[in-house]
């Protein structure tokens, strides 16, 4: 019984462990790599420095409590996935979140495009 306990829990830590985003994945891969596997973005942002951010975006609809997807009036938010490209084309960082304003809201000073890509070069 204590085998079988102790095995679980390595198991359990193993996959724990070893489990990864698949977004890291991404790190390091072109941009076109990603535009070809993901299809075109949403938008693409730039900064000063010529680096890029590719925006994908999926507006979800949440369920309201009669357990009815609600329609264009009823509650969503976006999922946003920032891809963050430098200026040779390599995919440095990502991040994702949710939010309630729309992709056409979104700009550069709001991501800090800058100081992500200068922690990930």
């Amino acid at each position: 019984m204590k085998q079988t306990l102790l095995l679980l829990a390595v198991l359990i830590l193993q996959t724990s462990c070893s489990s990864t985003d698949v977004h890291d994945k991404w790190i390091g891969q072109s941009k076109q790599k990603l535009i070809k596997t993901w299809g075109p973005p949403v938008r693409v942002l730039h900064d000063d420095q010529d680096n890029e951010v590719l925006l994908y975006a999926d507006q979800i609809f949440t369920t309201n409590h009669s357990n009815q997807v609600s329609g264009d009036a009823g509650p969503y938010y976006w999922k946003y996935d920032y891809m963050y490209v430098n200026k040779s084309g390599k995919i440095t960082s990502w991040k994702n979140e949710k939010q309630k304003f729309p992709p056409q809201s979104v700009d550069v000073k709001m991501l800090g495009i800058a100081s992500q890509n200068k922690t990930s070069r």
